[in-house]
């Protein structure tokens, strides 16, 4: 009488190395696919983002005869005192210097009280509550605004950056003033201008007590950048305004080869220097996208397009500015 015969109920070792190589290898190419899709998703919820702003703008406009400011500030009010400055030593630039040598102690740039154009913007983008618990005439550092300043605003949140959320605003001397929520965007004040300086105009459209009509932009509506990303993985900057005193810098861990500390205005607003977008030796005045060699504007007519980092500074510049009369290259604009 024969034995009955063994039916095998497992993989052997090798069988299952077989198939844990083969899902891996599925996994491995899958991912890539999964992330390039996400990416599209995030980039067009990012443009779509632009494009309320741009709504808003256009609303805003056509409601106040002009957009609003980069940000606002009241000549002679006395200086915040929320924010004292106790450290003598700061940044070596030419402010300092200047006030170094009129034997004027530097204390900061003062932008009290600092609300910003995000700011002036929440009515248009569904955000009425919020901004019915601001007083625009009294200091955005006061304690009283805590949760204004740190409340998500989901139009300024571009999902592809990181570093995004309540994050702690320092002065130029690294001492802490307020905590703030970020903003993935910056408006923008013009083409190579220095914003922590040039605070009383630009050749953009946006600068302190700014107040841009349609009809003040002769390079046309079309032409000229409103805003632009300046993702907060780059900088940190808080999207109510500029804090007085405080600082716009390089975030810890940014893709970029060096570290700028700049003055408060540059919190609100971006400018287009003589660097193309991306480019890894950016400074906190520059805009500066999540979206690797790409980078998301909306324009001054309210329409949003996606730059690639191939287009030439030159054109940069021109559609940075308002008036201008540059002619714009055709190289992939």
């Amino acid at each position: 009488m024969s034995a009955p015969s063994r039916q095998r109920t497992a993989f052997t070792l090798i069988e299952l190395l077989v198939v844990i190589s083969i899902i891996s290898v599925l996994i491995a190419l899958l991912l890539p696919a999964v992330q390039r899709v996400r990416e599209a998703a995030n980039r067009t919820q990012c443009l779509n983002n632009l494009k309320q702003i741009g709504v808003a703008l256009q609303n805003y406009e056509g409601a106040h005869k002009g957009f609003p400011p980069g940000y606002f500030f009241i000549p002679g009010k006395p200086a915040s005192a929320v924010t004292p400055v106790t450290d003598p030593i700061k940044v070596l630039d030419g402010t300092f210097w200047l006030a170094w040598m009129s034997g004027i102690p530097y204390t900061g740039v003062d932008t009290a009280p600092g609300w910003g154009w995000g700011a002036y913007l929440l009515p248009q983008l569904e955000q009425d509550a919020l901004h019915g618990r601001i007083v625009f005439n009294e200091y955005m550092d006061l304690a009283k605004f805590n949760g204004v300043r740190t409340a998500p605003v989901p139009m300024y949140i571009c999902p592809s950056d990181y570093h995004t959320g309540v994050f702690t605003v320092l002065n130029e001397f690294n001492s802490p003033l307020v905590d703030a929520h970020t903003n993935s965007y910056a408006a923008c004040h013009g083409s190579g201008a220095d914003i922590g300086e040039q605070v009383e105009s630009s050749t953009g459209v946006f600068w302190r007590n700014s107040k841009v009509r349609f009809a003040d932009i002769a390079d046309g509506t079309s032409s000229t950048f409103a805003v632009g990303e300046r993702a907060a993985l780059f900088v940190q900057s808080p999207w109510a305004g500029a804090v007085s005193r405080g600082s716009a810098r390089t975030t810890a861990g940014a893709p970029v080869y060096v570290v700028g500390v700049e003055e408060a205005p540059v919190q609100t607003m971006a400018r287009i220097g003589r660097l193309p977008l991306q480019d890894p030796y950016s400074t906190p005045y520059d805009f500066f996208s999540p979206h690797r060699q790409l980078a998301n504007f909306l324009f001054c007519d309210g329409s949003v397009r996606t730059l690639s980092s191939a287009v030439s500074v030159r054109t940069l510049q021109a559609l940075a500015t308002r008036s201008g009369e540059e002619v714009i290259d055709a190289d992939g604009f």
